[in-house]
């Protein structure tokens, strides 16, 4: 595998790339400080770029939508000392497929990533804290979505696999399957990450 690290923080680079490395013992990890030292280097042999919110003097947002723009099959994640949820929202419709808080242990860091690679999308569960969570759609509602597929939606938005859904809910892992391809349909969406932004969306999320 190869990956590609943005980050201008070299305390921080140098621990995000020990993470990574955890992924696969064998993997390339490439380290960039900046935006132009990463350009030349980005292209469909990357499995995954690692992307830091806050590079020094550049506009973190306006990065990643050139990156989704110029290579939108590459896999980004986001990086942030931020945990707002509008700010990940954002990202998130932007077309990352995950957002991370830096203050995030590195088993979170390590499990967040091992999601995305797996073609999962994550977002921190603390993110949808009691009291906080959109209210669950009826059939006629926005989504539009069935009671089953509602509750699959809920556990996809706190960043859980097909496997750990299916846990939670008595399902097996090709019924979870079938719901999350019914979900995207229905929401006229192609990824996780697109989904849990329509569900912040309809509940509290920005509008």
């Amino acid at each position: 595998m190869k990956f590609l690290l943005l980050e201008d923080h070299p305390l921080f680079r140098q621990a995000l790339k020990g993470i990574m490395a955890r992924l696969d013992p064998a993997a390339t990890v490439l380290e960039c400080a900046s935006y132009d030292e990463a350009r030349p280097l980005l292209g469909d042999d990357l499995d995954l770029v690692l992307l830091d919110l806050r590079l020094s003097g550049l506009d973190g947002m306006k990065v990643l939508a050139t990156l989704r723009s110029q290579h939108p099959a590459l896999p980004v994640v986001v990086v942030s000392a931020s945990e707002d949820r509008h700010e990940a929202l954002e990202v998130l419709r932007l077309g990352a497929l995950g957002f991370i808080p830096k203050a995030s242990s590195a088993e979170v860091m390590e499990h967040a990533l091992r999601l995305v690679l797996a073609g999962d999308a994550y977002l921190p569960s603390h993110l949808l804290q009691d009291g906080d969570a959109p209210a669950a759609p009826s059939r006629d509602g926005p989504l539009g979505l069935t009671e089953r597929q509602q509750q699959v939606m809920q556990l996809m938005a706190q960043g859980q696999s097909n496997k750990q859904i299916g846990r939670a809910l008595n399902l097996t892992e090709n019924t979870v399957k079938v719901h999350v391809t019914a979900i995207l349909r229905e929401l006229n969406v192609s990824s996780r990450a697109q989904a849990i932004v329509a569900l912040f969306q309809r509940g509290t999320g920005p509008s």
